[in-house]
């Protein structure tokens, strides 16, 4: 039991030796813990499958609510992500940043118009993508067929592995991300502004 104690000690006396922290260590210190809380308060909302109201995460929060609201909002805007449910059967990226775009208005209601046009990007996205799903879909039927193989031992035709539709994903991307990373920038000065 000495032992630790002593060690405890000694790592007190080189804390003592290191002095104090000025005010402005101090703020800094405060900021990245409200910047880590608001983080915090973010991904726990876009982790959890029921529903979080962020307005009552905030309201738990001691001090320096702004900077967590802040930092909530920040997050969740780097979180908006055309791509981020595509790969998978989950129903596609309009519900995910539907639930982004509840908890932006939830924290920022002023920021409701810049958020309706990202929706309605995902929504025309969503639909592309669709759309080209389909016509990859028709275009290996026909090949099926033209090579007389059809029955119940072909199941669906694994769209994302062909390489038609890598390239045409990667076109709709490079048309849609501009687009859709001038309105976050436009969300971003909005909220900030606020």
């Amino acid at each position: 039991m000495g032992e630790l104690k002593s060690a405890w000690e000694i790592a007190q006396e080189k804390t003592n030796r290191l002095g104090k922290l000025s005010a402005k260590e101090l703020q800094q210190q405060r900021e990245q813990q409200c910047h880590e809380s608001g983080r915090a308060i973010a991904q726990r909302y876009l982790d959890n499958p029921e529903p979080l109201s962020l307005p009552a995460e905030l309201n738990k929060c001691q001090e320096g609510k702004h900077l967590v609201r802040q930092a909530t909002v920040s997050h969740l805007i780097q979180a908006i992500d055309l791509k981020s449910n595509d790969d998978d059967d989950s129903g596609g990226v309009y519900p995910h940043l539907e639930k982004i775009a509840r908890g932006i208005a939830s924290l920022e209601p002023k920021s409701q118009p810049i958020i309706d046009q990202i929706t309605e990007l995902a929504r025309e996205y969503e639909e592309t993508i669709r759309k080209m799903k389909q016509e990859i879909e028709s275009n290996g039927q026909e090949t099926l067929h033209r090579l007389r193989i059809s029955g119940t031992a072909v199941g669906d035709i694994n769209i994302k592995a062909a390489p038609e539709w890598q390239q045409s994903w990667h076109k709709l991307a490079e048309t849609f991300e501009p687009r859709l990373d001038s309105l976050k920038q436009e969300l971003i000065s909005s909220v900030s502004s606020v």
